[in-house]
């Protein structure tokens, strides 16, 4: 008799997922919100991150397009990776106001500095 054998195990994950649906209207919601670079430092950089964060969750989008939902980490890894500051926190909570991802607070995925 064999003592000793390689079994499969299947394991599965829970993770906090977003409907795609979901993802596309804050797609579109960044769309509307792209602001008009100015000459100023500051707006210049918001109008850069405001871009990123649009261009970031276009690919996501295309990345994910046969499936159903999407998870929610992935999406916060675009914001975090581009929000620094608390005074460019609202090019997070302007573009999932009204939808499901709202009540996702961006300060449990990223620190932001004063």
């Amino acid at each position: 008799m064999q003592q000793l054998k390689t079994i499969t195990v299947k394991t599965s994950n829970k993770v906090d997922s977003v409907h795609m649906e979901t993802l596309y209207t804050v797609i579109q919601n960044c769309y509307n919100n792209l602001q008009v670079m100015e000459a100023d430092c500051t707006s210049a950089s918001y109008f850069i991150n405001s871009a990123n964060i649009f261009a970031q969750l276009q690919m996501l989008y295309c990345e994910n397009e046969c499936n159903d939902y999407v998870s929610i980490q992935s999406v916060m890894e675009i914001f975090a990776s581009n929000i620094t500051y608390y005074d460019e926190s609202s090019l997070y909570t302007q573009v999932v106001e009204n939808t499901a991802m709202q009540k996702v607070l961006l300060e449990n995925y990223v620190y932001l500095s004063n």
